[in-house]
């Protein structure tokens, strides 16, 4: 999903501002339209999916779901100033939380939109928007950066390009597939071949049947049937696409001797749900239903779901869909309307669930499916609660056959009051596997287990920590078997006394996200490290890193161009902590850039 952060909500150190840059430049609709048909153009020749959804103008990177938060899309799009940079995408990394998958332009850029390079603002360079918009979705869905030229993942820019070619497709399909239809089984383009939508008893004692579909093609057509239940007269027919694709759909409703009885053609992209209120229907009378794309719409193909009620209307959900387009960003409002977000069971002091024992043994663990979106067992999330100081959540895990690096558990504590929880990490048999613990922003912690043997079951447990103060509370768990951070740079490995202090360089040559990972090398809690990032030109302070013994501790930080001190300060409690204190820094860039310079 996508979603437009509020201008002023927080991107490390600096503010959003997509919408006073992107404003100046054309009509508000037209360039979210363009960033919108950028990420459907990979959507179409790929399974994958991209809806629109609102977005709470939480703070980038925030503490999250990696898919389906319903704060924000797992694309965020937004703006600032990156020296040296066109843009930056932040593809998937196995820490990087919720800032996998955010795009964010420089907002001093001169953008134009238009497919020549003629329709830019007179006696100016500028740089076309879409075209920068469809090459960083693909590096937003993991695509790299092409050495070669006439592409649209080539790394240098050179014209307007709006189309994918072939080798931007098989790129695309490497990773997620071509695109398929999942829900139909047999082709069902006519009345002839139409699915028949017969209701369980369930649905029947309900009134209502929901049906999930997907256009595959931009000519594609689906058709339903369905049989006027007795002494019913009136149906509701719904199609739902927002927040689950792009798609602009016209939905018609027939008899079965031909005829139309009610149509109804989505407004835009924006509100894209359809519903067609039929009255006069006769009971035992069949009727056909079609789902079909807009003609000369640009987006023409995605997944929908097909609503087929027949209680009172005042009973329907409104199709109108959330509003998108957030408002500048309030911390002060955001709090305030923090519960009306979707978000009671995420952040409220409710527990979401309240089942001990039933899940506490290896044997009872409870096994989790691959995130949606994901290369297949290559991600899992579970949202849990431990309801008691002695309940225990195990969930068991399966690596994919082509796993490689390391396996890597986040837990992150919710709600108003944070329980103090642990996480590990064990084999079928209940044995501890070796691990690293990491501790890093906003409470988050990690394990990382090394070596992630392919298609081995893992066992994850949660329960309350040693020494807890809060011992009940939501909380977040999530598994990947992506390489974690395999070539991060390391950037200073030292020894000091305790009390002194060492300082090295980092020059950053563009605007960049990194990730710090800070390790003390010491059996001990009460030796430890603090890193402090400085900006040498204004001397400010702009992140701070500690890490007590025998903990690693990450950190993502966007720094724009310029020179930073690294400054390492070595810290001992207690008088019986003696010894110099051992640490090691490490550095990588997670963000993928494209440069004016290509």
């Amino acid at each position: 999903s996508i979603s437009f952060p509020g201008d002023g909500t927080p991107i490390g150190s600096e503010a959003n501002d997509i919408r006073q840059t992107l404003d100046a430049v054309t009509t508000r609709t037209r360039w979210q339209t363009a960033a919108l048909q950028a990420f459907q153009t990979w959507a179409e020749v790929a399974n994958i999916n991209v809806g629109l959804v609102a977005d709470r103008s939480d703070a980038f990177g925030t503490a999250g779901l990696a898919s389906n938060d319903p704060r924000f899309g797992e694309v965020r799009i937004g703006a600032f100033s990156q020296p040296g940079v066109l843009a930056s995408a932040v593809p998937f990394q196995p820490v990087a939380g919720t800032w996998s998958g955010d795009v964010l332009l420089n907002s001093d850029v001169p953008w134009y939109l238009g497919n020549s390079p003629a329709q830019q603002a007179p006696g100016g360079k500028g740089y076309e928007l879409r075209t920068v918009l469809l090459h960083e979705a693909g590096n937003s869905l993991g695509l790299e950066d092409r050495q070669d030229a006439g592409y649209v993942m080539s790394a240098q820019y050179t014209s307007p390009r709006w189309s994918l070619t072939a080798g931007d497709i098989s790129a695309i399909r490497a990773i997620y597939g071509a695109r398929q239809d999942i829900w139909e089984s047999v082709p069902n383009e006519n009345s002839a071949t139409a699915t028949p939508i017969v209701l369980t008893a369930t649905e029947s004692a309900v009134g209502r049947a929901v049906r999930s579909g997907s256009l595959n093609t931009a000519d594609d057509r689906d058709f339903y049937s369905f049989v006027m239940p007795a002494e019913k007269t009136s149906a509701t027919v719904t199609v739902w696409a927002s927040g689950i694709s792009l798609l602009e759909s016209r939905l018609r409703v027939r008899k079965e001797q031909g005829g139309v009885l009610g149509s109804d053609a989505v407004a835009s992209v924006f509100q894209n749900n359809g519903r067609v209120q039929l009255t006069g229907l006769t009971p035992g009378a069949r009727y056909f239903i079609s789902v079909d794309s807009l003609e000369n719409s640009s987006f023409r193909v995605g997944d929908y779901r097909l609503d087929l009620d027949y209680r009172d209307p005042a009973q329907l959900t409104p199709t109108t869909s959330a509003n998108h387009d957030s408002a500048a960003y309030s911390g002060r409002q955001r709090l305030q309307n923090a519960d009306n977000v979707g978000l009671p069971q995420l952040f409220s002091t409710g527990l979401v669930d309240s089942e001990v024992g039933q899940n506490d043994r290896p044997a009872t663990a409870t096994a989790l499916q691959s995130t949606p979106g994901f290369i297949s067992q290559s991600r899992y999330e579970a949202m849990g609660a431990i309801a008691t100081a002695v309940d225990r959540d195990l969930y068991t895990i399966v690596a994919p056959a082509g796993a490689v690096g390391s396996l890597n558990i986040t837990l992150t504590a919710l709600g108003t009051v944070r329980p103090d929880l642990t996480v590990v990490v064990m084999n079928q048999a209940g044995d501890r596997m070796p691990s690293q613990l990491k501790v890093g922003s906003d409470g988050l912690q990690s394990l990382v287990v090394p070596n992630a043997v392919p298609g081995q079951t893992y066992v994850v447990g949660v329960w309350q920590r040693a020494g807890a103060v809060q011992s009940t509370g939501n909380y977040l768990v999530t598994a990947d078997f992506s390489t974690a951070a395999a070539q991060m740079t390391v950037l200073t490995e030292k020894s000091l006394a305790v009390g002194a202090v060492d300082a090295d360089l980092l020059s950053s040559s563009k605007s960049q996200l990194f990730r710090f990972d800070l390790t003390t090398f010491s059996t001990s809690a009460g030796k430890a490290t603090l890193i402090s990032i400085i900006d040498v030109r204004t001397q400010q302070l702009v992140r701070t890193i500690s890490a007590a013994g025998g903990v690693t501790a990450s950190a993502f930080v966007w720094l724009p161009v310029g020179d930073y001190q690294v400054v390492a300060k070595a810290y001992a409690q207690g008088s019986t902590v003696t010894g110099p204190v051992s640490y090691r820094l490490l550095a990588d860039v997670v963000s993928d850039d494209d440069g004016p310079g290509y």
